[in-house]
């Protein structure tokens, strides 16, 4: 059976060969790790993105800035909109990572009511206070919130992404769809739009952000009420419970209909923030579920 790989943000300026390969080996080790290792070909897609998404939103971003300059900005940062969404993201991230709201709002103004404190400072003071937790690297949380932004509002970005992503998942014959991170939002996105067929007969998502409120609220393929894509025979999602990007489980009270999605926050993920892809593939439960769908 075949499987689709969605990857996730910074992945830019990377060989889409290699990149492929990573995940191959990664699997194929996890394989070897439970005992049961692939003897035949690996019959898998792995739809590149990185560096489109990347030109995109550095167009994006610069677009914006020139804008706010224009209107006489006196701080570069990001407009209202993206900041209230990015305070929202990374405020939860806080919170799951013990930092306080008064202990955002001392940061930011030495003052310990968040709600004298605007948007941007907030986003600021918080990914200070994160960047000092080992394995939280601020930085990539203020980046991958920031893809995920553009992906999710800019129509223009999205498509360009969805132009390479979706002619790679089989429309017909089966296939499971494993996802990693933004890629689990690109993933459900268009299989939303697909016809219920259950030709994927797995959609295994892996570090994904669609259990936070300011991301599944935006979705652009939301309906209500929020379900699972028809296209989807099992939707299992997959987690370290200290993954600095995958902050909840996919509950059905989100995603409702069926099948109800199965959550697992016991894997185990090795890298610095809980959330590297190599790490995922190789986790024994995650490589058990895959292995189940191949021959």
């Amino acid at each position: 059976m075949k499987i689709v790989f969605v990857h996730g943000r910074s992945q830019q300026h990377k060989n889409p060969t290699e990149l492929a390969k990573q995940w191959e080996h990664a699997l194929l080790e996890g394989f070897k790790r439970i005992g049961e290792p692939y003897a035949g070909k690996l019959d898998f897609t792995f739809p590149y993105y990185g560096d489109v998404l990347f030109d995109a939103v550095e167009k994006a971003s610069t677009e914006n800035f020139q804008e706010l300059v224009s209107k006489g900005a006196q701080a570069a940062g990001p407009d209202a909109q993206e900041q209230e969404f990015l305070w929202q993201v990374i405020r939860e991230m806080a919170v799951q990572n013990g930092i306080t709201e008064e202990e955002i709002a001392r940061e930011a103004t030495g003052e310990v009511d968040i709600k004298g404190v605007q948007n941007w400072p907030a986003v600021l003071a918080a990914l200070r206070l994160l960047d000092k937790i080992k394995g939280t690297g601020a930085a990539m949380i203020e980046l991958i919130t920031r893809d995920v932004w553009f992906y999710l509002t800019k129509k223009g970005i999205r498509l360009k992404v969805n132009q390479i992503v979706d002619p790679q998942i089989p429309k017909g014959d089966d296939c499971i769809v494993v996802a990693h991170s933004l890629g689990t939002i690109v993933a459900y996105n268009l299989l939303m739009n697909r016809q219920p067929v259950k030709n994927v007969k797995a959609f295994i998502t892996l570090g994904s952000p669609l259990g936070i409120r300011a991301i599944y609220d935006r979705l652009p393929s939301d309906v209500s009420p929020r379900k699972v894509p028809p296209a989807v025979g099992q939707w299992i999602n997959l987690r370290d419970a200290r993954d600095t990007v995958a902050l909840y489980e996919i509950g059905k009270g989100i995603f409702g209909g069926e099948p109800t999605v199965l959550n697992d926050s016991k894997i185990i993920n090795g890298s610095d923030n809980r959330h590297g892809i190599v790490e995922y593939l190789q986790d024994p439960t995650v490589a058990t579920l895959i292995r189940k769908f191949l021959p």
